[in-house]
């Protein structure tokens, strides 16, 4: 079995993000901006952003 060295692990992790990040920038945004000015309330107030940003990265 091979395995990745700790460089090439946190290489790929960081080109995974990336596009995650680039592909679901529309989710990511929305829930930032349910976020924004918001402290205890975002536990219900942007759950619904939550799921489907946490879908779109799963991706």
């Amino acid at each position: 079995m091979n395995a990745l060295s700790r460089r090439e692990e946190e290489n790929l992790l960081k080109i995974t993000k990336e596009r995650a990040l680039k592909e679901c920038h529309e989710v990511v945004k929305a829930f930032a901006d349910c976020v924004t000015g918001r402290t205890i309330s975002v536990a219900w107030a942007c759950r619904g952003q939550l799921h489907k940003m946490e879908e779109c990265m799963l991706l």
